[in-house]
């Protein structure tokens, strides 16, 4: 007499097993399959990628700090001085927050140790460069909007513009904008940068000379930036908050325009 409860004895079809009943996939189901794989990929695709965003700006924001340490040390060694921010220009007018003397940078980079805490690390050649990225005859182009040791602010705005204060001492308002990240365009040249998109590092590269229509960083696609203030805090600011400022204090709109 079979026992129920033997297992030995049961058939094989009790555990799903008897391959007699099995189907196989067909077409249509395949088919169905790979589709509902593809659409589940392509909707948390977008969460990757901004998970490794989300990596790059705490990592830029950590450069951010130690840039202002640099900065700091450099005031405790220089009468509570900051870095110059001007130019290598003979026109003492001629200034911009992207771009310094070579010499201003060399020093910047005896104290903060390191040439990649001076720029954004979204940001690639030719900002990366070791020795810097020489930027004709005005200086090397930082990977950030450097506003300390400015002459002349705050500088007369251009239309739509805010008006800022440079700090220039250590002693300053600790309130004050000391780093940015990029994000800044020129309307004349037809290039904008937003180096924290939901995914990276946007440029847009117009020929100016063509018809190129009025680009901003919002415009591409920026999603905010690190702010550095001169108190050494630094904070995320998304790009619905910052505001519209002249990045270049002789060409004005022709120049540099900037959010932060």
């Amino acid at each position: 007499m079979q026992k129920t409860g033997d297992a030995k004895l049961l058939p094989r079809r009790f555990f799903g097993c008897d391959s007699s009943q099995r189907k196989a996939f067909s077409l249509v189901e395949l088919l169905v399959v790979v589709a509902s794989t593809l659409t589940l990929a392509s909707f948390f695709m977008p969460t990757f990628v901004g998970a490794a965003e989300k990596t790059r700006r705490a990592t830029c924001r950590d450069h951010l700090r130690q840039f202002l340490v640099g900065v700091q040390a450099y005031a405790n060694d220089n009468f509570a001085r900051l870095p110059s921010g001007r130019l290598e220009s003979n026109d003492r007018r001629d200034e911009c927050v992207t771009v310094i003397a070579a010499g201003t940078r060399d020093t910047l980079l005896q104290y903060t140790g390191n040439a990649r805490l001076l720029a954004c690390p979204n940001l690639t050649r030719p900002f990366d460069r070791p020795q810097g990225w020489r930027f004709h005859e005005h200086g090397i182009a930082l990977g950030y909007n450097y506003l300390g040791g400015h002459s002349g602010t705050p500088w007369t705005a251009t239309g739509g513009c805010t008006n800022w204060v440079s700090p220039q001492t250590e002693h300053d308002d600790g309130a004050l904008t000391l780093i940015t990240d990029i994000n800044d365009w020129s309307p004349a040249s037809g290039k904008a940068f937003a180096t924290h998109s939901n995914r990276g590092l946007v440029i847009k590269n117009d020929d100016a000379d063509n018809g190129a229509v009025y680009t901003t960083s919002r415009d591409i696609g920026a999603a905010g930036g690190n702010i550095g203030l001169l108190d050494g805090s630094v904070a995320w600011k998304s790009i619905r908050q910052m505001q519209n400022f002249d990045g270049s204090r002789f060409w004005g709109y022709s120049g540099c325009l900037a959010a932060w």
